[in-house]
């Protein structure tokens, strides 16, 4: 079996292990700085509101945390762009990856409608679970003005991945990277009232944010419009009749992946729901330890988000060879980076807390040691982090996404939260047990989708060397009696 690819890999002029890590790489790199430069606007929101007191802060965190579930799930759906347009310009046809792309649009409009009614109306879930009136009023209040973003940010999601698909991934870069200036500076006149502007508080950072939202997309319009100057770069089109087969197509891939960034955020946001009751510092330190371990996860992420588009583009060009190595060298640069991430985590743990708190406060004492503990679990997860999120990117390049959905389930919420919350109250652990259960329910999902991951690749190879081996059979038994194959 393998040798037969190899033979075939050596005739073509198939690319090695050295070029793919290039062409991964220039995908990988300026993905991960996009996503370093959402997570930096998230925290300069987080920083400007915060001057205006502990309720508008409160506020943006839990109505943003509403939102942003809300536009993930709607995200993941929308991801599988990515996969269907690589394997189409993979395959030779540019014009099927710019049909799937312009459908992409149309159903992130539609689902956009739904983020909008959903965060209308929002704030009265909390009414009903008892929370403070006044705090309800002012998450609604943020809710109803971000939420006109939804577009913005959902179109945003189909056109970086139609750019990925077609290796324009720097411009993607360069967009968000504008992206974060713009943000602060819209943050501090619409919050503050600067430049002749009211000063509208909380309501201003809503309106910034849903205006950078809007932003991000026309800038990465602006790109796809000026490849139309290469008569090869594919036109977002689509005639009415091939929009229900694309919609279809793209709902089959990425619901499960929607599905699965669900269950996995699900576990963290409850996790740290569980952790809150055993008071402030615990809730406070459990953050700021989340927090530094998003931050690293941004670039085994990118690294995913690569693996997708390299699996596919080989796939569509019929190299499954190729395909299966895009998918390990992209696991080996995911595991690389977490390796030495968690390396500076157990080695700069007072640094990273410093970052955050003034360590030599006698008064944050107890919350430096918990936020010590707690990241000395987080470097134990980050290479099964890392490993997690590559394996489900090459998993989406092969279009496989329910049994990773499954896995998720099971790892996070069967053994991870399950085992976290007996750590934490039945055994009596505290807050540290859910952190077990974090590491174990990465570990279990990790090792899970690799495994997932080298069946998938093997026997797709294996399949297409025995169609070839019967292909070549029958033309010898053909010829041997005279028969014209065709």
């Amino acid at each position: 079996m393998w040798s037969v690819n190899r033979a075939e890999e050596r005739r073509l002029g198939s690319p090695g292990v050295g070029a793919e890590l290039s062409a991964t790489l220039a995908l990988a790199l300026p993905l991960a700085g996009a996503n370093l430069s959402q997570m930096a606007m998230s925290v300069i929101d987080t920083v400007m509101v915060g001057k205006l007191g502990a309720v508008p802060l409160a506020a943006v965190a839990l109505g943003g945390g509403f939102y942003f579930t809300s536009v993930v799930i709607c995200l993941g759906v929308l991801t599988a762009v990515a996969p269907l347009a690589a394997y189409a310009i993979g395959a030779g046809n540019r014009n099927a990856a710019g049909r799937i792309a312009c459908s992409g649009l149309v159903l992130a409009a539609l689902l956009s409608v739904l983020v909008i009614g959903s965060m209308i109306f929002a704030n009265r879930f909390l009414d009903v679970i008892g929370y403070d009136p006044i705090l309800t009023q002012e998450v609604g209040r943020f809710l109803r003005a971000v939420c006109w973003g939804a577009p913005g940010f959902l179109g945003f999601v189909v056109l970086r991945s139609f750019l990925s698909a077609l290796n324009r991934t720097r411009s993607v870069m360069v967009v968000l990277a504008l992206c974060v200036p713009a943000n602060a500076a819209l943050n501090w006149i619409l919050i503050f009232g600067h430049l002749g502007a009211p000063a509208m508080g909380l309501i201003g950072a809503a309106y910034a944010s849903a205006s950078v939202q809007w932003l991000m997309m026309l800038g990465l319009l602006g790109v796809v419009w000026a490849l139309r100057r290469d008569d090869k770069a594919p036109r977002l089109h689509v005639k009415p009749h091939e929009l229900p087969a694309d919609l279809a197509r793209i709902l089959h891939v990425g619901a499960p992946i929607s599905g699965l960034q669900a269950l996995e955020i699900g576990v963290f946001v409850t996790g740290a729901a569980l952790v809150g009751l055993f008071g402030a510092d615990a809730l406070a330190a459990h953050q700021i330890a989340i927090n530094y371990a998003s931050i690293t996860f941004m670039v085994p992420m990118g690294i995913g988000q690569a693996a997708t588009v390299r699996v596919a583009a080989e796939r569509g060009a019929g190299s499954l060879t190729a395909a299966r190595r895009a998918a390990f060298v992209a696991m080996t640069l995911g595991t690389g980076f977490m390796a030495a991430s968690a390396i500076v985590i157990w080695a700069l743990p007072r640094a990273i807390v410093g970052a955050y708190l003034a360590v030599d406060d006698p008064a944050n004492q107890p919350l430096v040691a918990l936020t010590l503990r707690f990241l000395l679990f987080a470097a134990l997860f980050q290479v099964m982090d890392g490993v997690q999120v590559v394996a489900a990117g090459a998993l989406r390049g092969y279009e496989d996404t329910v049994v990773p959905m499954i896995i998720a389930a099971f790892g996070y919420w069967g053994i991870g939260f399950i085992g976290g919350w007996a750590l934490m109250f039945p055994l009596g652990i505290g807050p540290i047990g859910m952190w077990w259960g974090f590491v174990i329910g990465l570990t279990v999902v990790a090792v899970l989708l690799t495994v997932r991951l080298y069946h998938r690749t093997r026997h797709e190879i294996s399949a297409s060397s025995s169609a070839r081996h019967r292909v070549r059979l029958r033309r010898m038994l053909f010829a041997q009696h005279g028969i014209d194959p065709n």
